[in-house]
């Protein structure tokens, strides 16, 4: 599959790019492949469904929008839609799969954003008494 010129993807901290079906499709297929299920042609099927769902119901809520306008979909809206589908498709350990992933990939994201996110400004002594505050009061062994 093809990265889709028509489709434009907006990230959770706000960057547009274009949407990559094969992305979608590997989660998909990780989140089968959770339950047992090892068919890359299901994920790759299921991909393309939730796509043109999305497409269909963004056109018809815009009507007015030019078509050669790429449409912008954004992150959370098509966790959503894979959720559903993979529900109404008869795999609800397959959504909850899908779920906890997209979960743990937003705590990893989380965790790295804080490990990043600078230390400036920080009093070694206050930062001390912080920690000691923290653990209910004296380390073992300060006098």
């Amino acid at each position: 599959m093809k990265r889709r010129t028509e489709h434009l993807v907006e990230k959770r901290d706000g960057r547009r790019e274009y949407l990559r079906a094969t992305k979608l499709a590997r989660s998909i297929h990780l989140a089968l492949f959770e339950i047992g299920v090892d068919e890359d042609w299901r994920a790759l099927e299921l991909a393309t469904v939730v796509l043109e769902g999305l497409r269909t119901r963004r056109r018809d809520e815009k009507e007015s929008a030019s078509r050669r306008d790429p449409l912008v979909l954004n992150t959370v809206e098509i966790a959503d839609a894979v959720q559903h589908l993979l529900v109404v498709t008869g795999q609800p350990a397959a959504a909850v799969s899908y779920g906890a992933v997209q979960a743990e990939r937003g705590r990893r994201r989380q965790s790295v954003a804080t490990m990043a996110a600078p230390a400036g400004g920080l009093d070694p002594a206050r930062a001390s008494t912080d920690a000691s505050d923290r653990l209910g009061g004296r380390w073992a062994g300060e006098g």
